[in-house]
């Protein structure tokens, strides 16, 4: 599976990316938005991705095996990476599998990491 898929919603790319990679994104977005309920969630470069005062913060995507979580920011990735817990980087993208959503641990600790990155 390519990492885009043709999609206008968030909720098109879930339901076009097929199971078990929907229902660990959807997992993962759902706490997203319960840790950063201002963020705008759009599609972008065929991705979901949360729109945070309009800069991209963070996106979701599947590939034939795994879930990512891109953190757009090579720099937070390099930060991030082995303080984590979950997932594993490669560039700036955080790989999980598909039946171990990254949880709300990790995503708060992203989450503040992208946000005072934006506000640099």
């Amino acid at each position: 599976m390519a990492r885009g898929v043709e999609a206008d919603t968030v909720e098109e790319y879930l339901d076009r990316i097929g199971e078990p990679f929907s229902a660990a994104l959807r997992t993962v977005r759902d706490r997203i938005v319960e840790l950063l309920p201002e963020a705008e969630q759009v599609i972008s470069y065929r991705v979901p991705v949360f729109r945070y005062h309009g800069r991209g913060l963070i996106g979701l995507s599947a590939t034939a095996k795994e879930c990512s979580l891109l953190l757009m920011s090579p720099p937070a990735a390099a930060a991030l990476d082995g303080a984590l817990g979950e997932g594993s980087f490669s560039g700036a993208t955080l790989h999980f599998p598909p039946d171990a959503p990254l949880g709300v641990d990790t995503l708060r600790t992203i989450i503040a990491y992208r946000v005072a990155e934006a506000a640099r």
